[in-house]
């Protein structure tokens, strides 16, 4: 472990590098112990095979090793088993990953919820949705984020308020919560089962470029990324274009033409590249998930007889908007309204951008 700490710390070696020099010798001690000829031998530039061959990052990885001891943050690194499977495709993705937490990297449905920081109040709500409908159908899903302003501490909070665990990602160190005022935010993630990872050392000085690079692991930790709201131009159309590089699945929400924070969005559906998110139920198809019933069948049977008749009258796979559904019902128009409203609160009824209604 100490070796492949000081192989990334290698000033001239990033992260396809040291997967290639990995290939080359095998192990991350066979590469920090090997003389310059040899490195020079398998294509490795003199500068960068002096660095490697002085190993003088390696008193800083032991320093590195013993303070994640000291404080609890996990070591994880490439060909451990409980490194994240999913970055197996992505070519740039960390050898070395810094994890405050005891998330399983390996264990359920993995989705990245991202967008703008400057989100409207209606992308919150809209975020919050995403995460609710995933939760109803699949309570082992696991949401990730960068943990900053707008859709990202929305995407977080919803995970928590429904009880999925989520996983903020640092463009720093683990412990350097980036804004500081997410400090507790980051602490409720931890209580709840998730994670804070990162794959920079302690000491990083934050820049653009490490919010940039932090995107890789967004996308890369994850099957799908779903993008919420974006202008267009923004962090989170990195990441999305980094999610399809990874042949990962892309969606994103459709927004009004007007709204100049869902540009990117739509942007991302015109061109192809993302699907249009309508329900959980596009992702289920496109990543092949099981649909689950055990979360709906307590809150079916908690339910009051006349909103239970009106679910169970409710078509599979019809979407209907509210005066066909008042007509369904045998109610007045108001009255379907008040329905269906009470129905979507329990996460039993979506919404899809035509303001017809269907079942989850």
């Amino acid at each position: 472990m100490k070796y492949s700490i000081g192989l990334s710390l290698v000033s001239r070696v990033g992260s396809k590098q040291m997967r290639r020099l990995l290939g080359a010798f095998g192990s991350s001690e066979a590469v920090m112990s090997a003389d310059v000829e040899t490195l020079i031998e398998v294509g490795v530039s003199l500068r960068m095979a002096q660095e490697i061959a002085g190993g003088e990052t390696l008193a800083r990885a032991q320093s590195i090793l013993d303070l994640c001891e000291r404080s609890g943050v996990r070591v994880l690194t490439i060909g451990m088993p409980d490194f994240p499977n999913a970055f197996a495709e992505c070519p740039d993705a960390p050898c070395v990953l810094y994890v405050r937490g005891s998330v399983d990297f390996n264990s359920g449905r993995w989705l990245s919820v991202v967008g703008t920081r400057n989100a409207t109040q209606n992308g919150i709500l809209a975020a919050g949705r995403v995460v609710r409908d995933v939760a109803m159908q699949y309570p082992d899903a696991v949401i990730v984020s960068g943990l900053a302003f707008g859709i990202d501490k929305a995407a977080h909070s919803a995970a928590l308020q429904y009880r999925l665990k989520t996983v903020a990602v640092m463009a720093g160190w683990v412990d350097d919560i980036v804004p500081r005022s997410h400090y507790y935010l980051a602490r409720q993630i931890l209580e709840a089962g998730g994670a804070i990872v990162s794959d920079m050392p302690p000491g990083t000085v934050i820049d653009r470029g490490n919010f940039l690079s932090r995107n890789r692991l967004v996308a890369g930790l994850s099957e799908a990324t779903i993008v919420v709201e974006s202008a267009a131009r923004g962090g989170s159309l990195v990441t999305a274009d980094i999610a399809v590089s990874y042949g990962k699945e892309l969606f994103a929400l459709p927004g009004p033409i007007d709204e100049p924070m869902c540009e990117g969005t739509n942007m991302l559906i015109r061109s192809n590249k993302a699907i249009m998110y309508q329900s959980v139920e596009d992702v289920a198809l496109a990543l092949g998930w099981q649909r689950s019933g055990r979360v709906t069948e307590p809150v079916l049977t908690a339910l009051a007889p006349k909103l239970k008749r009106a679910y169970d009258a409710f078509p599979l796979g019809a979407r209907l908007d509210a005066e066909t559904l008042a007509e369904l019902w045998e109610v007045p128009l108001w009255e379907a309204s008040s329905i269906v409203g009470q129905l979507r609160a329990k996460g039993l009824l979506a919404v899809d951008p035509y303001k017809c209604y269907y079942k989850i």
